[in-house]
């Protein structure tokens, strides 16, 4: 029955960020460059750069690689993205489960839900992006650091976690002091090394054909995130709203735990508190930056307050709170919203020749702020149509132009992108659901 429970429990958590994440999920500039890199691995291209960062340093692209599967189980759906989030989200948990559910039943279900149904766990759950996916591999490591699993198992998690978002560097003292305490140090080191590289071994093998090329234009054009020396207590206020929970029991919590806390969850709760000095020295940061950090804490005041009846108290409390702020949004598919640009691609596909390329370009409001069209070029790529990048635009046989903004003046449209084409010649338009879709041949 504890086994039956349980699993209804992850099972329905996964629904709920799904489910939000369909509902609430538009298109923006971040999640049409993520699906256009997606569209790349399906036609066979590499991708050997993951998104940039505010730092001027690309991630990883591990990010694109670890969605890529779902893009293939979902016979090219949109919406994949949407749950391998999901996935990867419930995937932590269930390893908690795992691994603690035959000690005991209670407090396994106190720690995932105390996770699952926080505001902040649920947006980085169901809203497809590197800087909210980091958050799953992050409780990856800690939950198999947590229960002594080898030390490269947890180091990979949390190198993963670090290549899809830097961010997640905040979450890794832990790490080091599980290394530090382990008898077998220098054994451990080159696991640990190992286990926190291997994620960046696209970059590193980019960086040894291009002879360095990204260490060469991040020492031209450095950057060091917007970070500045700004002492201020911003960023912590950030992470104790961020939270969700009323300031005074966040206290409360941390204070209990402390005294129930056996003797290596103390070091842990220091270790992983050694972030929160630097937050106090910097510039305010992006919410994002923090949920590591915050996913760290969680868990292990968690953890420690679900191994006794006043903690257990304190973390349905918690629960309690957290359940009348959840929504459940109604399912309309009008804005920028993948259904919506999935079913244009559909109904284009009937007027395109297949065997033919084409070169996009989109407009999207008066700005024209992407022009690059990348997730029609995702769209139209799933639907089997040879829609070109960028660079390749010179050898399209036709041009697409999206126009979602009303009464544009497409006739005298001309930017970069449709440069890149050439001389053009009008052939037709068409209006799908709302956005006018202009074909041009060549002259």
């Amino acid at each position: 029955m504890h086994k039956i429970f349980t699993s209804f429990v992850l099972i329905s958590l996964f629904l709920l960020w799904a489910y939000k994440g369909i509902a609430e999920t538009g298109i923006h500039v971040d999640l049409a460059r993520d699906l256009n890199e997606l569209s790349n691995l399906w036609v066979g291209k590499i991708v050997w750069l993951g998104p940039a960062t505010s730092a001027n340093f690309p991630t990883s692209p591990i990010y694109y690689y670890l969605l890529f599967p779902f893009l293939i189980l979902t016979l090219g759906s949109g919406l994949s993205i949407i749950i391998s989030h999901a996935f990867y989200a419930i995937l932590a948990l269930g390893v908690f489960v795992f691994l603690n559910l035959k000690k005991s039943f209670i407090p396994t279900i106190l720690v995932i839900l105390t996770i699952g149904l926080s505001p902040w766990w649920i947006k980085a759950s169901s809203m497809p992006w590197n800087g909210h996916m980091y958050v799953s591999f992050v409780l990856l490591g800690l939950i198999t650091l947590y229960f002594k699993t080898p030390l490269f198992l947890s180091s990979l998690f949390f190198g993963v976690a670090i290549a899809i978002d830097p961010a997640a560097i905040l979450a890794i003292p832990i790490l080091f002091y599980e290394w530090v305490k382990n008898k077998n140090r220098i054994k451990h080191l080159t696991y640990l090394i190992l286990g926190l590289l291997i994620p960046w071994m696209p970059i590193i093998l980019f960086e040894i054909i291009t002879k360095g090329y990204l260490i060469r234009h991040w020492l031209e054009y450095p950057s060091l995130a917007e970070l500045t020396f700004s002492p201020n207590i911003g960023n912590i206020n950030l992470l104790l709203n961020t939270t969700g929970i009323p300031h005074a029991l966040i206290y409360l919590s941390l204070l209990i735990s402390i005294f129930m806390a056996s003797k290596r969850e103390k070091y842990w709760i220091i270790f992983i508190s050694l972030p929160l000095i630097f937050l106090i020295l910097v510039s305010p940061l992006r919410q994002y930056y923090l949920l590591g950090l915050i996913c760290s804490l969680t868990f292990i005041i968690a953890t420690i307050l679900s191994s006794k009846t006043a903690g257990r108290v304190i973390l349905t409390i918690i629960i309690l709170l957290y359940i009348p702020i959840i929504t459940i949004p109604a399912l309309d598919f009008t804005g920028r919203s993948i259904p919506r640009l999935e079913k244009v691609a559909s109904s284009l596909k009937n007027n395109l020749d297949l065997e033919k390329k084409y070169a996009l370009v989109s407009v999207i409001n008066p700005q024209n702020s992407t022009p690059q069209a990348d997730d029609y070029r995702f769209f139209l790529r799933m639907k089997g149509i040879k829609a070109l990048n960028i660079d390749d635009y010179p050898k399209a046989d036709y041009l697409l132009l999206f126009i979602e903004t009303p009464n544009f003046d497409y006739k005298n449209f001309d930017d970069f992108h449709t440069q890149r084409f050439g001389d053009r010649k009008f052939i037709s338009s068409q209006s799908i659901d709302g956005i006018e879709v202009v074909k041009y041949g060549r002259k």
